[in-house]
């Protein structure tokens, strides 16, 4: 008896013992120093997934045998995934017990305790995962918000992740036509890299190397509803807690409806009509405003000194000169190369020179050839695409450089060149000062008041250009041509040359300086807010703020309430947390 006592115990013990091991196994502590997920929305309104995950498995824990891949949505095509681990394929991938999602089994490949593993996973197809997008300002939209998987905090330990979230729009979907939206919970740039893929399919990056991966990061963007089916589209029932006009209540409008309501009719009435024109105001002002801003925000990180060099066209973008000055700048610039002829001045067209000088910059034969185009809207998009290359170019100069010392050095050279011109003793020198800083004075912003009030009063010595620039001058007068001594420069005898050089009363030539950019805006770029604005949704995208409510926010919008990786509610958490097994 005694002795099958001994055996029962002695396997107790040993069962005891097991379990502890197995317990034991269950420690899973490790980093991941690189993540990379690339979210590809399909022109059958589905969404492929790409993960790239670098895992750095700790010294004292187990080895990573199991990772879990959280998806945005239940509707998965399992077949249609696949991934490796340091180029070897991963069998077995099925359902995760963990995660709404799947589970990747590395079994005989798993990583040991103080190495590294590169995960790749592919996810071919995921359905349900658009939804309207209500925003007044975007009619007929559909959004996509998503939320990357992401790891248990108890078991990530990453710092310093080097993170990249991609989202790519379905193609055909124009550069101007998609917006993305505010990240929430991001460390890095709220404004994403926004351009073209090598196949013309617009998308938003966002990159840091400061995030980690056990903190939820949600991303989104909205395009046209036309570039998918319409049975791709999840319609979000009306009266829902997540949907505008809903059940659900909080912030301020509750606590406004419970004050109001205490005051008579016509007064609520007043306040209330008041109190909206007042909302409806700073909104479109603001929308406005936000719309002139084309300059990404990631220029305005400050680097360490000046940027010198820069052209006075250049120097105007770093300063986000408002476009139609820009544009005359550069018109200017043109004409004074004599790589340009203004025809007629209202309505404006230019002829280039045939053939080019050789000097001009990118952005003065984008400009040229805007105006060889033969309609006005053609003119426009040619013109708005030179300014986001334009843009573009001064944001790559910038890198590495101060922009807030850099435009305190280009404001300078404008104070000294118009102190040269104001200074000047004489109509001749004046003018001769004038024509060789003019578009560095025009990064003033009183360059109307300032020209008006410099040049008023006496006569204007024109520059040799200026036949070039004004029509009518340039039929009335045959001395535009003909060669003229330089101002200021004294002869061999030490004596100043005598002239003749053409004049015009000053009045008229401040004027029709002015009238340049005015001509520039009414015919050539139309609405300036419209303009630009099409030039900042490229150049600086506007975003969609997130919300706590409504199918344009980051409930029930991205991704409906089943808690998966695309929505925000309430359980989504720990469903979406991989747990690093």
């Amino acid at each position: 008896m005694k002795k099958i006592l001994s055996v029962v115990l002695l396997l107790i013990l040993l069962l005891s013992f097991g379990s502890l091991q197995t317990a034991s196994a269950q420690t899973y502590r490790f980093t991941v120093s690189q993540y990379e997920v690339e979210a590809y929305i399909n022109d059958d309104g589905t969404l492929t997934l790409y993960y790239y995950m670098v895992f750095e498995n700790d010294k004292g824990a187990d080895p990573l045998d199991f990772i879990d891949l959280g998806l945005p949505s239940t509707s998965y095509n399992l077949q249609s995934i696949e991934a490796t681990i340091n180029d070897q394929a991963i069998s077995g991938i099925g359902p995760s017990a963990y995660v709404s999602g799947v589970e990747l089994p590395l079994k005989s490949l798993a990583i040991p305790p103080g190495e590294s593993g590169t995960v790749i996973a592919w996810v071919g197809e995921v359905r349900d995962i658009l939804y309207p997008y209500d925003q007044p300002d975007r009619e007929n939209y559909v959004n996509f918000q998503f939320m990357p998987n992401y790891f248990g905090s108890e078991y990530d330990k990453s710092k310093d992740t080097k993170y990249r979230m991609t989202i790519i729009l379905p193609p055909g979907v124009g550069a101007t036509e998609g917006v993305y939206y505010t990240p929430s919970s991001w460390p890095g740039d709220e404004t994403p890299e926004a351009s073209l893929t090598t196949d013309g399919r617009v998308y938003y990056s966002w990159y840091t190397e400061n995030a980690n991966v056990h903190t939820p990061y949600y991303f989104g963007a909205a395009f046209p509803a036309q570039y998918v089916p319409t049975d791709s589209i999840i319609t979000v029932p009306s009266g829902s807690e997540d949907t505008p006009g809903g059940s659900s209540s909080g912030g301020v409008w509750p606590f406004l409806g419970v004050a109001l309501s205490n005051l008579p009719c016509c007064g609520f009435t007043t306040i209330f009509m008041a109190f909206s024109g007042w909302i409806i105001y700073q909104a479109t002002a603001g929308a406005k405003k936000r719309k002139l801003k084309y300059l990404p925000p990631k220029i305005a990180i400050e680097g360490n000194g000046i940027k010198r060099g820069l052209t006075a066209v250049e120097a105007a973008i770093l300063m986000e000169t408002p476009m139609d000055k820009v544009l005359t700048m550069i018109m200017f610039g043109v004409l004074k190369k004599e790589a340009a002829t203004v025809i007629t001045r209202d309505p404006l067209k230019i002829e280039a020179a045939n053939p080019l000088p050789e000097d001009l910059h990118p952005y003065e034969l984008g400009f040229l050839d805007a105006f060889k185009q033969p309609t006005a809207d053609l003119r426009r998009n040619v013109l708005q695409t030179t300014m986001v290359d334009l843009v573009k170019s001064v944001s790559t100069k910038m890198k590495g450089f101060s922009r807030k010392e850099t435009i305190e050095y280009y404001k300078d050279i404008m104070k000294r060149a118009w102190q040269a011109v104001e200074t000047a003793q004489t109509p001749e020198v004046k003018s001769e000062q004038y024509d060789r800083t003019l578009e560095w004075t025009m990064l003033d912003r009183d360059f109307e008041e300032r020209t008006q009030r410099t040049f008023t009063g006496g006569p204007v010595y024109v520059p040799m250009w200026w036949g070039r620039y004004d029509p009518v001058f340039r039929q009335n007068t045959t001395t535009t041509s003909a060669p003229r001594p330089a101002v200021g420069v004294p002869s061999a005898s030490g004596s100043r040359p005598s002239m003749s050089m053409p004049n015009i009363p000053g009045s008229d030539f401040a004027a029709s300086v002015i009238n340049g950019a005015t001509g520039m805006a009414a015919g050539v770029v139309g609405n300036l807010t419209s303009f630009t604005g099409a030039v900042t949704n490229r150049t600086n995208p506007i975003p969609v703020s997130s919300s706590s409510s409504g199918s344009g926010g980051f409930r029930g919008g991205g991704g409906g309430s089943s808690c998966a990786c695309a929505c925000a509610c309430a359980g989504c958490a720990c469903a979406c947390a991989g747990g690093g097994r």
